[in-house]
């Protein structure tokens, strides 16, 4: 089986791409803004590349953050689809 990146910092991934912001994730996810930001500072440092461009205004996707975005929306939500069966 392939290495997978840490379950948690995709969680918190997928919660910052839902919502915008690391506070607004930080909040879906009953955690700190900190912990979100320590979560995608993994992420980024296991791909060796950003996932976001962080402004002042909230974040935007880089390319491979958009590509990693897409496909974890597709694997969680056939995640889901198994789990309600």
């Amino acid at each position: 089986m392939k290495k997978l990146p840490p379950l948690n910092a995709l969680r918190a991934f997928d919660a910052a791409v839902r919502t915008g912001s690391f506070t607004r994730a930080a909040e879906s996810q009953h955690v700190t803004q900190g912990a979100i930001s320590r979560q995608i500072k993994q992420l980024e440092d296991w791909l060796g590349k950003p996932v976001f461009v962080r402004h002042y205004q909230g974040l935007t996707l880089t390319p491979a953050g958009s590509l990693l975005a897409q496909s974890l929306d597709a694997a969680f939500g056939t995640i889901q689809d198994a789990v309600e069966q």
